[in-house]
């Protein structure tokens, strides 16, 4: 909210400063606080650049605003092929990629993202099978997980979520 804030602020200013015209009289006193004004702009304006993509994304996506996470992570995903990034180094973005999909349930973004993704992890299989109501395939990599980790209370409340979906209430 407060890079929200600070960002409507800049704009504001911005506005403003543009649809002000310098007139002849008075030039002195209102040049020394336009002045003012912009270096204040510049400031906020630098720190909020400053601010890392991805610090603002997984920010974001801790704080369940997901939208706000897709934005700085496809963000960061175009910077880092603007600078030639290769596939392996974008392969975690796209799998964050696929998980804020997955969490504002978008089946389409979440099958292009799936496309790039070379080696999907089981996390990203449970995901692509429960957005699309493969229930049987989650449930299958959620028994999975659970033979690895059978203390993992998480693992037991998939398997039952897959459960309760294909109808096994016993």
């Amino acid at each position: 909210m407060l890079m929200d804030h600070l960002n409507k602020w800049v704009r504001l200013v911005r506005q403003e400063a543009a649809s002000k015209k310098p007139d002849g009289g008075g030039r002195r006193g209102r040049a020394y606080g336009a002045d003012e004004m912009e270096q204040r702009l510049l400031r906020v304006d630098s720190i909020l650049s400053s601010i890392p993509r991805e610090l603002v994304a997984r920010a974001a996506f801790q704080c369940k605003a997901f939208a706000r996470s897709l934005m700085s992570f496809e963000g960061q995903v175009f910077d880092l092929k603007a600078n030639d990034a290769t596939e392996a180094d974008l392969q975690p973005y796209y799998e964050h990629l696929h998980e804020i999909y997955a969490k504002l349930d978008e089946p389409d973004g979440m099958e292009g993202v799936s496309t790039l993704v070379l080696l999907p992890s089981l996390e990203h299989k449970i995901r692509q099978h429960e957005s699309t109501g493969r229930w049987t395939s989650a449930q299958s990599c959620w028994e999975v997980k659970l033979q690895n980790n059978p203390d993992n209370l998480d693992y037991h409340i998939g398997l039952l979520r897959c459960l309760r979906n294909l109808g096994h209430y016993g």
